[in-house]
């Protein structure tokens, strides 16, 4: 793609979802390690909740968060395997709030509220952003 055909938004969103990113992996690094003035933010029964989780939606959080940093990072450098990594990461988050909303005994409704439910779906729905518009950009002809 040559300059003068430049897509302008792709720096703008890029640089939007490393910034989106980071702040869930320090959410998901600050929870994991338990660092006590995090999560006094939280209401006590937050804090357990979340510091509880089971391995697999730990594991899918991981993914969800550092591959959705990295296929940002991707997307930032224009690399074409942005939109696999931005998608493997929605799903992980997909599933994850799926999980924390549907199937989590408590629900995270029961323990957060709507507020909680608000958080995870729109972290959710902002990761599945990222992807389709990484793949957008990819069949643009914007991606490496």
């Amino acid at each position: 793609m040559t300059d003068e055909t430049e897509i302008w938004h792709l720096m703008p969103v890029a640089i939007l979802a490393i910034l989106w990113n980071l702040a869930g992996c320090a959410d998901y690094v600050l929870t994991q390690y338990g660092v006590a003035p995090y999560l006094q933010i939280l209401t006590q029964s937050n804090a357990e909740y979340f510091t509880s989780l089971p391995a697999a939606l730990d594991g899918a959080w991981a993914i969800a968060v550092w591959g959705g940093l990295l296929g940002s990072v991707m997307l930032f450098l224009r690399l074409g395997a942005a939109p696999w990594v931005l998608g493997v990461a929605a799903l992980a988050m997909l599933g994850s709030a799926g999980w924390l909303i549907l199937l989590a005994v408590p629900p995270l409704a029961e323990v957060s509220g709507l507020f909680g439910v608000a958080m995870i779906a729109g972290a959710a729905g902002m990761a599945t952003f990222f992807y389709l518009y990484a793949r957008q950009m990819r069949v643009a002809g914007a991606l490496g």
